[in-house]
């Protein structure tokens, strides 16, 4: 099974390759690291922490810090499969010696990048499955652990039906850490070993608020800018959504204003065009005047938002109004604000139901709730509040997953 993996994995990225090198460039720079050319000096018994993303970058910076300590002189090396994961990764000189793109599950790749690396342990953030990487790694004696897995309901059902070749492929997993209850029933019905796996919670709970603080001159204009109405993470579709329901919000609340943070750094331009279209006077983040009174505002740059959440009325959480999975409320939580999403929230399904069950934010079904949605909101302080208070109280009650995982990565690295 493991040479069809193989092949079927290098006859799909010699077929799409040149797809991607056209479409996203900004992943070229990328490749030399996913091939295992790494431009690292030999390493010795690193502590190798994966994370994906900006947000797994994010949910694991307080493990790393604490990993510092706990393996003192040990380099600590990150690796991501994003751009902008990387970018934030390496401001983090401060606790992290090394970064990398986590390299193509090839067995000349995944080879070379283990030399090098020469990690002493692996820890994965969130469920990535890599059968060539954990097989090497066995193969070498590294220990590799999982933390904030999960398994989402599109995923459930295709791994269902490799159950039995994933039974192989989580056997070289040393502690499988899952987010909640679900999910440990999840993947130990596609296959991992019950003894392997373990509830450590989400680690993003633990994650403090902002601790970069906004631009003096960004911070004062969105104190000016109130009532404001962040739509925060959103993707395509959901920008007209919002600007429909911006319209009919203004023509009782000409105060109110709108800030819109698309999720992709490569749709700010497009998303620029929608507001045009809708007829709306707005300025851009970037390019955002001394003093503006104009009701929409893009904000089209990297790394603001979590601060910023601190300046809104109301968030409305982008990505749940498509089918798209929904994104991480806890960002506007931590600031007590009442928080709006759509239907789609599959990737955060825990999060959101906890939420709900704890008054703690709104769901919608369609675009046609959220400007009565809204409204409702702005239009009751006692909700408002109530709403943003009980957010808040949820990330409190459900910190501590970093310690957990700490106190399993002694005993993993004594299985060595």
């Amino acid at each position: 099974m493991y040479i069809t993996y193989t092949f079927v994995l290098t006859l799909g990225l010699i077929l799409t390759l040149p797809y991607y090198l056209i479409r996203f460039r900004k992943y070229m720079p990328t490749i030399p690291d996913r091939l295992g050319l790494l431009k690292l000096p030999q390493l010795s018994s690193s502590i190798w922490v994966h994370a994906v993303s900006v947000g797994e970058v994010k949910a694991t910076e307080g493990l790393v810090e604490q990993l510092r300590r706990q393996f003192p002189g040990k380099p600590v090396v990150v690796s991501t499969s994003t751009p902008a994961g990387q970018e934030l990764a390496r401001k983090r000189s401060d606790i992290i010696d090394h970064t990398l793109y986590f390299p193509i599950d090839l067995p000349f790749c995944v080879s070379r990048t283990l030399r090098r690396v020469d990690p002493q342990m692996v820890i994965i953030a969130e469920t990535e499955i890599w059968p060539n990487f954990l097989r090497a790694c066995r193969d070498r004696r590294v220990p590799v652990v999982m933390i904030n897995g999960r398994i989402s309901d599109r995923s459930y059902s295709r791994y269902l039906l490799v159950r039995r070749w994933l039974t192989r492929v989580f056997a070289d997993y040393t502690v499988i850490g899952m987010q909640s209850e679900m999910d440990r029933e999840r993947i130990q019905a596609i296959g991992a070993d019950p003894r392997k796996v373990t509830v450590f919670g989400n680690l993003k709970y633990d994650l403090p608020a902002s601790a970069r603080p906004l631009d003096s001159s960004f911070a004062a204009s969105l104190r000016k800018l109130q009532p404001l109405w962040i739509a925060a993470s959103t993707l395509p579709g959901e920008e007209e959504m919002v600007l429909d329901a911006f319209a009919a919000l203004r023509s009782a609340r000409p105060d109110l204003k709108l800030m819109i943070a698309p999720r992709h750094a490569d749709r700010f331009d497009s998303v620029e065009e929608v507001i045009k279209r809708r007829g709306f006077a707005y300025n851009r983040r970037s390019r955002l005047p001394r003093n503006s009174s104009a009701p929409v505002l893009l904000l089209d740059t990297i790394g603001e938002l979590a601060a910023a959440f601190e300046y809104a009325t109301v968030v409305f959480m982008g990505g749940s109004l498509v089918a798209k999975g929904g994104h991480n409320v806890l960002e506007p939580a931590r600031f007590k604000k009442p928080i709006v999403f759509g239907p789609h929230m599959e990737n955060f399904r825990d999060m959101a139901s906890l939420f709900l069950k704890g008054t703690a934010a709104i769901q919608i079904q369609s675009a046609s709730e959220l400007s009565p949605t809204i409204e409702k909101i702005l239009s009751n302080s006692q909700l408002a509040t109530e709403l943003g208070r009980n957010a808040q109280a949820i990330v409190e009650q459900n910190t501590g997953a970093t310690d957990r995982v700490l106190r399993f990565l002694q005993p993993a690295e004594a299985r060595r």
